[in-house]
Parts: C-alpha cells; sequence; structure tokens
C-alpha cells in the first residue's frame, strides 16, 4: 500500500497512517507520517491463539479457514476500533484507505462520514471468511449507532484489486465497484545492499532468490530450502531471513550462497532466474511482475491460494506437503530451471501486470471519491 501512500502525497494529499507500533518504522522510513495504535502482530497472535488454542493443531489451508475471520474480524477489529476512531476524530480524514484484512476502519469511516477504501493484498478473500469476519465486527457497528454493514463494510464504496486478473479464480461480482492497480513495491529508492550479494549480481552465474518472508522465515520447510542450495555449486543464491533474521542461523555456507537480512526485492528479481517462498502476496506478485519463475512452499495465510494461482498459471511449481525436505526442494527447483514453459508462463503474467492501471491512475480515483463527497 506504501506506493498508493506515496503517490497521494506527490500529489499534495495530506496523508497519515495509523498501524501498531511494529510496523510504524517502515512506513516513517518512506517518509510517511504514521500513529501508532492497536496490539503488534505478536500480540494479535498471542490473543488469538490464547482463545482458539485449537488452531496450533490445524495444517495447510485449514489455518487459514480459521484464522481469518476470527483474528481480524474479532480480535484485531475490536482491539484497534476506539484508538484509530480517536485518531480520525482528532485527525478528521477526508477518506479512509484500509487493507482487506481491516474491519476496523469501514465502521470509523462510516461514523465519520467519510468514503472508505479497501486495498488488496493480494488474491480476493474468499467470500464466507469475509462475511463471518463481518459478523464478528458487528458489535463494533451498533457500538456507534449504526446498524453492521454486508462483509463488515469492506466492499461498500471501492476496492482495489493488485492481482492479474487471468489468477483471479474467484467470481467478484458481488463487489460492486472494483478497480485494478498494478502491484509494486516502493518507488523513492532502494536499500543498501550487502556487498556480497552486489557481487552475485553483477556476476555470470544464474541467480536463485529465497526468501519466507518477516513471519514464516523460522520453520523447518525454510530451512530444507536453504540446505538445497548446497547443490546448486553452478548457481548463486541469495537467501534472506528478515530484519531480526540470524543470518548464521544455517551454518557455514557455500560461496556460491548468500545470507543476508533484508534486500530490496526488485534490485535482485530482475536478475533472478527463479524464485524459492512462501508464496506471500509481495513476494510471488513482485516475481511475477519480473517475469520471474517459482518453487512455492506455502506455510499459511493466503500462501496456499498463491501458490495454486501460481501453479494454475503455469508460472511455477507447489510443494505443500508437511516436512518437505531439502531433496524434494532441490528436485522441484531444478525443474523450474531446467524447463522454459515456467518462465513463458510467469513473462505472460508479468505483460499482464505491466497492462494494469498505474498508481497514478488509482491516486486519481481516489481523488474524485473525496470530491463527490466533499
Amino acid at each position: 500500500m506504501l506506493p498508493l501512500a506515496l503517490g497521494m502525497r506527490a500529489r499534495g494529499h495530506e496523508v497519515r497512517w495509523v498501524t501498531a507500533e511494529d510496523g510504524c518504522h517502515w512506513v516513517r522510513g518512506s517518509g510517511i507520517d504514521a500513529a501508532a495504535a492497536g496490539p503488534t502482530t505478536r500480540e494479535r497472535m498471542a490473543e488469538y491463539e490464547r482463545r482458539w488454542p485449537a488452531y496450533a493443531a490445524l495444517r495447510g489451508e485449514a489455518r487459514a479457514e480459521m484464522m481469518f475471520p476470527r483474528l481480524f474480524g474479532d480480535v484485531a477489529a475490536h482491539a484497534m476500533f476506539r484508538p484509530l476512531l480517536d485518531i480520525a476524530r482528532r485527525w478528521q480524514p477526508e477518506l479512509i484507505v484500509s487493507e482487506a484484512a481491516d474491519f476496523a476502519s469501514p465502521v470509523v469511516a462510516a461514523a465519520m462520514g467519510v468514503p472508505q477504501v479497501t486495498h488488496g493484498f493480494g488474491l480476493v478473500v474468499p467470500r464466507h471468511r469475509v462475511e463471518l469476519a463481518g459478523e464478528m465486527a458487528g458489535p463494533l457497528w451498533r457500538e456507534v449507532g449504526l446498524e453492521p454493514r454486508p462483509f463488515g463494510g469492506v466492499y461498500d464504496h471501492l476496492y482495489v484489486d493488485i492481482y492479474p486478473p487471468s489468477m483471479q479464480p474467484d467470481d467478484l461480482s458481488y463487489i460492486d465497484h472494483v478497480t485494478r492497480r498494478r502491484p509494486g513495491s516502493l518507488t523513492d529508492g532502494h536499500l543498501p545492499i550487502d556487498a556480497a550479494v552486489c557481487d552475485l549480481i553483477a556476476s555470470d552465474q544464474r541467480l536463485v532468490y529465497v526468501t519466507f518472508g518477516t513471519v514464516f522465515n523460522r520453520t523447518p520447510t525454510f530451512a530444507a530450502a536453504v540446505d538445497a542450495l548446497r547443490s546448486f555449486e553452478d548457481i548463486g543464491a541469495i537467501v534472506t531471513v528478515g530484519p531480526d533474521g540470524d543470518v548464521d542461523a544455517f551454518g557455514a555456507m557455500p560461496d556460491h550462497v548468500v545470507v543476508a537480512r533484508y534486500v530490496s526485492q526488485d534490485d535482485v528479481f530482475p536478475h533472478a532466474s527463479a524464485v524459492v517462498s512462501h508464496a506471500g502476496s509481495g513476494t510471488l506478485l513482485g516475481a511475477l511482475g519480473h517475469g520471474v519463475p517459482q518453487l512455492c512452499l506455502p506455510q499459511a495465510a493466503d500462501q496456499f491460494r498463491n501458490a495454486d494461482a501460481c501453479a494454475m498459471a503455469g508460472a511455477g511449481i507447489v510443494l505443500k506437503d508437511e516436512g518437505v525436505g531439502a531433496e524434494a526442494v532441490a528436485l522441484a527447483l531444478l525443474q523450474v530451471l531446467r524447463d522454459v514453459k515456467y518462465r513463458d508462463a510467469a513473462v505472460r503474467v508479468s505483460e499482464e501486470i505491466a497492462s494494469m492501471p498505474a498508481v497514478d491512475d488509482v491516486v486519481t480515483e481516489l481523488e474524485g471519491s473525496i470530491e463527490k463527497t466533499g
């Protein structure tokens, strides 16, 4: 969502981002004013797991099925609502833009009498999950004297869909107002790159990028993916473990593998022959935007649906079984690297992504929303 916030600011709009304290530094680092509110990611998850301990025994897509409505419609929405309403009443925004798992913002926007835009973070969340989450957030609407809205109000005004249309498996006819936006990462510069990473990028070797994001970067599957890289002596590999990750967690690595905490993916994707990841939306769509085929090892949340969409598009391979080992990862990665059909499919998706509306087009549409209610 940062590119959209930066686009609004570039047009002269005042932008304020409200998020938990553990997310504020990312926003402020891009020059956007951020206000801290609500529990951190770890606090939310701890409360969710305390209230629904059965979650721990679930695996695969069943985890997302249980988690989404309860974590976001109940735990997160109820904890964020009052702090967000207080900030909004003091700041008086003319438009509220929130992500697709935020069920507090639609209530705050309705209470303030301003439009609210829901910004997708990947595939549209399955309809029944959003419906249940909206029901769980229902008491918040009554708290401000309003009747709960269908889908928790997240589709009342405008939904910004960042997914390539050909990869969107669901019928979106129940969402009245949909606009598309080309997925993309930050547009205002790149992070400094470690010298060893620079050397790999500049070398003549083919390059594989491996990341499990910032949440699922301590799983056995991630360790297996990294271990698989040892056998690819003629291919350079960049592994990122997250800002708070341990670069020495995998022991001594061969010279062709560099482990770093964080890199700007836009600096790596143009040089990558393949990406191995958990199929988080940012990594998956970012790689596809550069026409890079993928090996998807989904762990939770929306990752299983992302991985399936990538495989259906022909742009990658999915390994879902728990306990996937280094040998299975190595064989699948070799297939992605050798068979040109995966790169050809990824390039087709990249062309589709390039044809989607740019951030500036969406900013213009949002400005229209403000004018209609101004």
